[in-house]
């Protein structure tokens, strides 16, 4: 019995989910988004190219809590302490 798609929480679980909170205390977080250069030896097209990377920041700091970095590819300078 395993599914493709996302699993489905009730709104019940999420009603009373823990609001989680970056570690400066700030709990609203919206999508930004950082450019990654990619040198000519490596991109496919043999030219060097911009590669889009949607990350999701705190308001408060503007840094991207590392818990949420699941793939490690969030540059440093762009992540939180802990």
């Amino acid at each position: 019995m395993g599914g493709s798609g996302p699993a489905r929480v009730s709104p019940d679980v999420i009603k009373n989910a823990k609001v989680f909170a970056c570690e400066c205390g700030g709990k609203i977080f919206g999508e930004k988004l950082i450019l990654k250069k990619i040198s000519a030896i490596l991109s496919p097209t043999g030219k060097e190219e911009f590669f889009p990377m949607h990350i999701i920041v705190c308001e408060s700091c503007m840094l991207m809590p590392r818990e949420l970095d699941n793939q490690k590819m969030v540059p440093e300078e762009f992540l939180t302490d802990k």
